[in-house]
């Protein structure tokens, strides 16, 4: 027998969601344990951006840059180069894995005696106006005076060649970590608009 009409349930009170988060609590992607820092938002070009007095921030045990970053390199992408406590010597290591989805191919890599943390991709002049690479940087165990402090990266870029890239790095130093330092590759300037926000991570 086929159906031929729909009536309403006998259901009372119905809530009708047009999410299906269905009445659940928003995603909001700070923790309970993470602190919002400091936040730099560039109005004018810079060479770079200095996140110092980190001394301060021992409570944490690891720190986090998330930002979204334009230089002014004439070319579509730059890479940033990122060091702390003003030391650019070659006291770093880093490698590099990048996985480019148009060319369906992976690459790595690792460099030894570096003057700086890994090189994730930034947006460059050339690439499509009024767009800025996102960046997420992981600065661990910060305040650990007993072990190297290592960082993490992660980059992605849908305009060159659908990339996304993960970077990590090592400081041959046990000192603890007091600045944080980031600048464009090529001597280039992070240009107006580029944000970065300093995170503690508990």
């Amino acid at each position: 027998m086929s159906v031929k009409s729909l009536s309403s349930s006998s259901l009372t009170n119905n809530v009708f969601y047009r999410s299906l988060l269905a009445g659940s609590d928003p995603f909001i992607p700070f923790t309970a344990a993470d602190d919002l820092l400091a936040e730099v938002t560039l109005t004018s070009s810079a060479s770079l951006v200095t996140f110092s007095g980190l001394g301060a921030y021992t409570d944490y045990k690891h720190l986090q840059v998330r930002a979204v970053l334009r230089s002014n390199y004439a070319g579509s992408s730059d890479v940033l180069h990122a060091y702390v406590n003003g030391d650019t010597g070659n006291n770093y290591a880093r490698h590099n894995l990048t996985g480019r989805g148009s060319q369906g191919d992976v690459i790595s890599g690792s460099s030894t005696s570096q003057q700086y943390f890994g090189r994730p991709s930034i947006k460059g002049a050339g690439g499509v106006a009024n767009s800025y690479m996102p960046l997420i940087f992981d600065l661990l165990d910060f305040s650990n005076t007993s072990k190297n402090s290592t960082a993490r990266m992660i980059a992605g870029d849908a305009e060159n060649s659908e990339t996304v890239e993960m970077h990590s790095g090592l400081w041959l130093n046990t000192n603890a970590v007091t600045s944080l330092t980031m600048t464009g590759a090529f001597g280039t300037e992070l240009v107006t608009g580029s944000r970065l926000t300093l995170v503690g991570i508990r």
